[in-house]
């Protein structure tokens, strides 16, 4: 066990540290220069909650897998003689499908913060002498310390509790935690090694998470009194690379450097799995030649059990998705009302589920309950997800300026007449993107309908996982594909929602 724990640290640890690599270099180039392909790569902030992780893992597979497209490329350019890519089902493997994966979460809420980061002390120091480096490491650094942490600390718990990815990827000999809990309660039946693992998991978990609400109350503090000048937030002024004032000819010569690996890391282990995904579906291996087909897509769509599964996925991400706004609209809105923005209580219930992973919560609703059910399945996913609407719908109702809530309190008949008419039809487009992002990360749980082993009752994302346990491949990345373009259709309609 002790072993075990080692292992789940060491592999989320440096998750981490790629992701945060990776995403503050990101974040750096997207919110002080100006470059091609900037929205793009702020438009993929929201992938790690609305593409599922076994979508990744597919991709991996599909791209640096020992038959993938990387694979291929490599064979053919040495003449058959490349046997194929072996670091993916390895503990390296692991780490960059992870990080990778999650980088753009780090990136998108540290360029928020960085972009509307005062420049008084930096130019300050920049008056008083200092160079480029130093003012970053002894100016910039420590005031974004706080974002920083904010940033990285999720995406460890997300490593941390990471199921599908180290399903596929582990090699023979190493598992974590939350795939040991797994096998305990699902394959040896060992109930009391299930309970170890469980209590060793919550206890750690916890502890991240009360660190993170530390972390998370200082950032919010801090964001209050920085001095936020208009200017300063147009991006228009920003310079290009290699052009900032202030910098050294080397200095801009490794800032072209530096951007041109990060666009080829980023490509290779971001773009490119996703890109082979659609490869991949839409091939077909027939006599040792592969084929351009759509037959994966017509095995789908011929397929009884692939709109069963389409259909119980659309109903249980519509009732988590709503659930989920209504519960964090509500709690918002009582955080709000009775002045506790800044009790500690308060703002560390929603972090809560943060430390609870998918199996522990649904191996003990079927040791109670004994058999799943849809409505159970319901249930957890809004358990775990509301905080996610919660931290939307929040940033909605603190925008709220003081006189307009006062107002509203004054004329209103009670609070609840103050809510609908004020507080509802402010946010109303936080709430959408909160049921959104609930919503896709419900349609791409594959965790809870494999612990629960709802009879009958197939999801889309426990679909793909069967067809690629059944090593049907091409059509498991046809399925996930599907799967991939309904969340992002979601994402997409809320985003257009939120510019009307």
């Amino acid at each position: 066990m002790f072993k075990v724990l080692l292992y789940t640290l060491q592999t989320a640890l440096f998750s981490t540290l790629v992701a945060a690599l990776i995403g503050i270099s990101a974040a750096f180039f997207a919110s002080k220069r100006n470059f091609f392909g900037r929205k793009l790569l702020l438009s993929i902030s929201a992938v790690p909650l609305c593409v599922p992780p076994l979508i990744v893992a597919l991709g991996y597979v599909s791209f640096f897998g020992v038959n993938g497209t990387a694979s291929s490329i490599v064979r053919m350019l040495t003449g058959g003689k490349f046997e194929g890519f072996k670091f993916l089902y390895t503990t390296l493997g692991i780490i960059l499908a992870q990080g990778f994966y999650n980088f753009p979460l780090v990136t998108g809420i540290l360029t928020d913060y960085w972009q509307r980061l005062s420049k008084t002390e930096e130019n300050a120091a920049r008056l008083c002498g200092a160079g480029e480096a130093r003012v970053f490491f002894t100016v910039t650094l420590p005031r974004l310390s706080g974002a920083i942490g904010a940033a990285c600390i999720p995406v460890f718990l997300f490593c941390f509790f990471s199921f599908m990815i180290v399903m596929l990827f582990s090699p023979v000999g190493a598992s974590t935690l939350e795939v040991e809990l797994y096998h305990a309660v699902r394959t040896t039946l060992d109930i009391k090694a299930a309970a170890g693992y469980a209590v060793i998991e919550t206890l750690f978990a916890l502890g991240i998470v009360f660190a993170y609400s530390l972390v998370i109350r200082r950032t919010q503090k801090n964001a209050d009194s920085m001095d936020f000048t208009a200017g300063e937030t147009k991006f228009f002024s920003v310079p290009a690379i290699g052009s900032a004032p202030f910098s050294s000819r080397r200095q801009r010569a490794s800032e072209y450097i530096t951007f041109i690996l990060l666009t080829l890391l980023i490509i290779l282990f971001f773009f490119a799995p996703a890109i082979s995904i659609i490869i991949s579906a839409f091939h077909q291996r027939k006599a040792g030649v592969e084929l351009w087909t759509t037959h994966q897509f017509s095995l789908l769509f011929t397929n009884v059990n692939f709109w069963r599964a389409l259909k119980n996925s659309i109903f249980t991400g519509f009732s988590t998705g709503v659930l989920c706004s209504l519960c964090g609209f509500t709690w918002a809105v009582c955080v709000k009302l009775f002045g506790k923005q800044e009790n500690a209580v308060f703002q560390t219930i929603p972090l809560i589920p943060m430390a609870i992973s998918s199996v522990v919560i649904s191996w003990f609703a079927t040791l109670i309950f004994h058999r799943g059910n849809p409505v159970l399945l319901v249930l957890l996913q809004v358990l775990l997800y509301w905080p996610i609407a919660y931290r939307q719908i929040q940033n909605g109702i603190n925008s709220i300026p003081k006189d307009t809530d006062k107002a509203a309190l004054l004329f209103s008949r009670n609070r609840f007449d103050s809510v609908m008419r004020v507080y509802l039809p402010s946010c109303h487009r936080f709430i959408i993107t909160g049921f959104a992002y609930s919503f896709s990360v419900s349609l791409g749980d594959a965790t809870l309908p494999l612990v629960l082993s709802i009879p009958k009752f197939d999801t889309l994302a426990l679909y793909v996982y069967k067809l690629a346990s059944s090593y049907r491949f091409n059509q498991s990345c046809a399925c996930g594909l599907i799967l991939t373009i309904v969340c992002l259709f979601v994402y997409e309609w809320s985003a257009e929602k939120n510019r009307v």
